[in-house]
């Protein structure tokens, strides 16, 4: 590899430290650049990219949309981040559920575990099957339609459904850790944004992943909570510190103000809907 053999130690040992240890965010992370964004869901034909190509990044459902078109968004400057669901099962991706199988779901006391706001069931993360299943969803359309990154939703669901579990959390946790070092192994150059599941990042995901974003980031509630204030603090610290963008979903114009107040990336969206 090295032309000489006896390079300096002043080169070799900052390679070494790279070599050895997980970046902790990138050292150039572009979505730290990123000034404003959108979230669409819905199908991108030629004028919605247009559109679109006028945000500095969008999130968008990568079966809604082409190559061609992620193309359009890219040679416009727009960073792309194509949406997959880590612990739900997306019922309407009818090949993607037909190679499911039955020990993909995670399971509680013999039970699978059912999302009733979202007509989903949770999956084993744990499961190698299943974590492969993802990493072809993955090569399929994120990697064959040259996006720049994946939106890694329903990590939250780890933080919301086993908070009090803590050893079920734990092994969930280390499941998607290992799904990160499969996807950084084979595509480095892919950028991650995490959504929710704060416990998660900061006990085990933000070695890994280039963003975090905070949905229904409301003031009213945010300004007089310990809990959201902590949160604000933290994420503060680990973008300026850790090179981790931050992005928030706000309800209203008043909370898209109080996000940029504190260095944060916002875009105003009055619910969860994208479409």
């Amino acid at each position: 590899m090295f032309k000489k053999t006896f390079l300096t130690l002043q080169f070799i040992f900052p390679l070494l430290l790279t070599q050895c240890f997980p970046a902790m965010g990138q050292a150039q992370n572009p979505l730290l650049d990123v000034n404003n964004y959108q979230i669409y869901y819905g199908h991108v034909n030629e004028v919605k990219a247009k559109q679109l190509g006028k945000n500095d990044m969008v999130v968008i459902e990568p079966h809604e949309t082409t190559k061609e078109h992620v193309a359009d968004l890219n040679k416009s400057g727009t960073i792309t981040l194509g949406y997959i669901s880590i612990m739900e099962l997306q019922d309407w991706d009818e090949e993607f559920v037909a190679k499911v199988q039955e020990d993909d779901y995670l399971r509680v006391n013999g039970e699978k575990v059912y999302v009733e706001d979202w007509d989903t069931y949770l999956m084993d993360i744990t499961n190698k099957q299943y974590q492969q299943l993802l990493l072809e969803e993955i090569e399929e359309e994120i990697i064959q339609k040259q996006f720049d990154g994946i939106i890694l939703d329903t990590v939250g669901d780890i933080d919301d459904f086993y908070s009090d579990n803590e050893e079920l959390a734990a092994d969930l946790r280390n499941g998607y850790v290992e799904l990160l070092q499969s996807i950084k192994s084979k595509h480095n150059e892919l950028l991650l944004l995490q959504n929710w599941g704060f416990e998660t990042l900061k006990t085990a995901s933000k070695d890994y992943v280039d963003a975090i974003m905070w949905e229904d980031f409301n003031k009213e509630r945010l300004t007089n909570s310990r809990w959201g204030q902590n949160w604000i603090k933290y994420f503060q610290t680990l973008q300026k510190e850790e090179n981790i963008a931050v992005f928030t979903v706000s309800p209203n114009k008043s909370s898209a103000n109080y996000s940029k107040k504190h260095g944060f990336v916002s875009y105003e969206n009055k619910n969860s809907i994208y479409n």
